[in-house]
């Protein structure tokens, strides 16, 4: 490819000039081989592309030098200018690339029966640039926006759903449903992620890529621990103690809503989140300082249903170990 068409592609501008066309542009200043394109992000960088013998460096404007013996591009952010220049060669390649939010991401990986059918693409920019270029596959997915929009030249994220509905929300973590002809029963789901999977199905239906929607259960975004055993909707007025890992506020708003008052009884409810996080929508969060800490409220707490805002996966698994 041409230095001008890169060039044109990433919406640069050319500061010196040196090699007219290239091969090959990599991400990684160690992995240059001579005459190569190289994004470079600092000027350490900088100088190990250079001493690998790239014939280009696409860098920002504080790298920039007036007089140079290599041909040298000035853009404003280096990972949108990567992503367009590999969005232009999965075109080429007639491949497609489709974003999708978290929950959607979630539920796909977990219907999915061949993984490897697909390119999923990590959330680290430069792993993320070396698939898009590298891999075979002809189906790539993420849930990183700006990738995605740098990438793709259309913007739209993939929006479609398979048809289907809640029959029934059994209760806050068990959900009978329907997509297309089939009805799935008492699924471990919570009725709020139905259309995060209906997404995941569509795609899977697009694509066609084989998928399994018996193999669903509780995810990372919406995971229960049930203290005194799972809550039932049959029994009402049971005391339930129920502990559940949420890695977004919004689950944990909208389960909340939903277990405050669950047939004719209020249900007590409270969100216990890390020091200095800010928590729109609760009124009166509990904050913890360490795992240890945590542990010791889940014990001594007054609740029915207590929801723990984390990103750390392995904290149920703790819980679970310690208190069941």
């Amino acid at each position: 490819m041409t230095i001008e068409t890169i060039n044109q592609i990433i919406g640069g501008k050319i500061i010196t000039e040196g090699k007219e066309e290239v091969f090959r542009a990599v991400v990684y200043a160690k992995a240059c081989e001579e005459g190569d394109l190289c994004f470079v992000t600092d000027a350490e960088e900088k100088e190990t592309a250079l001493a690998q013998k790239a014939g280009v460096l696409v860098c920002t404007q504080d790298l920039a030098e007036e007089k140079a013996s290599y041909t040298q591009i000035v853009v404003e952010d280096i990972k949108d200018a990567a992503f367009k220049l590999a969005g232009e060669v999965v075109s080429e390649e007639d491949a497609s690339l489709e974003l999708l939010l978290e929950k959607e991401m979630t539920f796909l990986k977990m219907i999915l029966v061949q993984k490897k059918s697909v390119e999923i693409l990590p959330k680290d920019w430069k792993k993320a640039y070396n698939r898009l270029m590298e891999s075979p596959k002809r189906l790539f997915l993420t849930t990183d926006e700006a990738l995605f929009k740098a990438a793709r030249k259309k913007k739209e994220k993939y929006g479609k759903k398979a048809p289907g509905h809640i029959v029934s929300a059994d209760s806050l973590f068990r959900t009978t449903f329907k997509i297309d002809k089939y009805i799935y029963q008492y699924k471990q789901m919570t009725f709020f992620h139905l259309p995060a999977l209906r997404t995941a199905v569509a795609l899977c239906q697009e694509y066609e890529l084989d998928h399994n929607i018996d193999k669903i259960g509780y995810t990372k975004h919406f995971r229960p621990v049930f203290l005194e055993g799972e809550p039932s909707v049959q029994d009402v007025m049971k005391n339930d103690k129920v502990v559940i890992l949420s890695d977004n506020l919004e689950d944990i708003l909208e389960g909340r809503e939903y277990a405050s008052d669950i047939g004719h009884w209020m249900a007590k409810t409270l969100v216990m989140v890390p020091p200095k996080t800010k928590v729109e929508g609760v009124k009166y969060p509990t904050y913890y300082h360490d795992e240890e800490d945590l542990l010791e409220k889940i014990e001594q707490l007054a609740y029915n249903y207590l929801f723990i805002l984390t990103q750390e996966e392995g904290l149920w698994q703790k819980i679970q170990s310690r208190f069941c």
